[in-house]
């Protein structure tokens, strides 16, 4: 059993990997809104990986909600900081984006639909 948890959240968290390392290599039409938006879904899936590795026992809806309150507190504090180097860019970000928020959302609840698959799959 605890193997299985395990495994559901390193395969989410490599699934949001990719989805980041997506996001930072694409060049093509609409560059700004996959890099800025697609890849905070991406980060949102990563938190919630994290999270279910480190506590596994916690709900999925407690695990959506303390994703979303991360994310929250770092947008929120983009309006009083700004990074200024590429590694800041990355892990929290430049500028307040209101829209990130739906990002956030987004990731957040394909994160918790996955976690509901791979329960129902195994089950």
């Amino acid at each position: 059993m605890q193997r299985d948890v395990r495994r559901r959240f390193v395969t989410l968290a490599i699934a949001a990997l990719v989805v980041g390392l997506g996001c930072v290599l694409y060049r093509g039409p609409g560059r700004a809104i996959v890099r800025g938006h697609v890849g905070d879904a991406g980060a949102t899936m990563l938190v919630y990986a994290l999270l279910g590795l480190a506590i596994p026992r916690m709900t999925a809806t407690m695990r959506g909600a303390i994703v979303m309150t991360i994310a929250t507190t770092i947008e929120l504090g983009q309006l009083v900081w700004h990074a200024s180097s590429t590694l800041g860019e990355y892990t929290i970000g430049a500028t307040f984006d209101g829209w990130d928020f739906i990002a956030y959302i987004a990731g957040t609840l394909v994160s918790i639909a996955w976690d509901g698959h791979a329960i129902r799959r195994r089950a």
